[in-house]
């Protein structure tokens, strides 16, 4: 099965689908390419970097840069690459990004939390999460692409509200041009 293009967005009771790419406590950044439709080393990641949390995509979406909408899990314990993981998603954070030579593009960072994980019920919009854990998302963002030659920029965090927007518009993108 294509984890991108062949598993559906929501499981059978309407919750948001994350696949986690690379886990959280990794120094490597995985990538999952769906026309091999196999998980592989993308970089590594400036001396003492490590993931906060898993990082991965929402499967049947597109985003401006061309991949699926990218997703951070915040939860207490790490998964593996290939998992899927029934998310509530509470906010984003904007980024826009140009590689060198290249056009500005949207690459947000949705903020999720595991549905099925209770001690997260409290987590319900960008500001139930306390500044200080938004402020290090922010500078891991920004220095996990240290040394790639790509400019970040950020524009603010959305919402819950605006990240299920963000959602909406990745699934409709996917519909109509598949990647």
């Amino acid at each position: 099965m294509n984890l991108l293009h062949d598993l559906p967005l929501r499981d059978r009771r309407g919750r948001l689908r994350m696949i986690v790419e690379t886990p959280g406590g990794s120094r490597v950044k995985l990538k999952y390419d769906p026309a091999l439709e196999l998980f592989e080393w993308s970089r590594l990641l400036v001396l003492g970097s490590r993931y906060p949390h898993d990082f991965g995509f929402l499967p049947q979406t597109l985003a401006d840069d061309g991949d699926a909408l990218d997703a951070i899990l915040l939860a207490d314990e790490q998964t593996w690459p290939g998992v899927a993981v029934p998310v509530r998603v509470i906010g984003a954070l904007r980024v826009e990004q140009q590689r060198p030579g290249g056009r500005k593009k949207r690459n947000d960072r949705l903020l999720c939390v595991p549905a099925l994980d209770k001690s997260h019920d409290h987590l319900i919009d960008i500001d139930s999460v306390p500044q200080r854990v938004r402020d290090e998302l922010q500078t891991f963002c920004h220095t996990s692409l240290a040394l790639t030659g790509k400019r970040i920029k950020f524009l603010g965090w959305a919402d819950a509200a605006e990240a299920e927007e963000l959602v909406a518009a990745g699934e409709r993108a996917f519909a109509e041009g598949s990647i």
